[in-house]
């Protein structure tokens, strides 16, 4: 008589610690997203200020503010983006 069950492989992962793994990046995976986060909001900063600068005079003063509101504000959301992202 042979028997059709099959025991257990101890090399198999159960659902749940699938799961819970795969809510993980490993190390050098988040240490690269937060490094291009990092570098893309910093690029973004030194870039954009640079070309503000250029544009100054000819741009009236309401102009001037939203521009350097919108650039240092994705500038500094894309480098928490990158802290978060190396963190978690």
């Amino acid at each position: 008589m042979s028997s059709t069950t099959k025991e257990p492989d101890q090399n198999q992962v159960s659902d749940e610690e699938r799961q819970r793994l795969a809510k993980y990046d490993c190390l050098p995976c988040r240490i690269t997203g937060a490094a291009a986060f990092t570098g893309l909001g910093g690029y973004m900063l030194v870039a954009g200020r640079r070309q503000l600068a250029a544009e100054q005079h000819t741009l009236t003063r309401w102009q001037l503010l939203a521009r350097r509101g919108s650039i240092h504000g994705i500038g500094i959301g894309l480098i928490a983006a990158g802290l978060y992202r190396l963190i978690n």
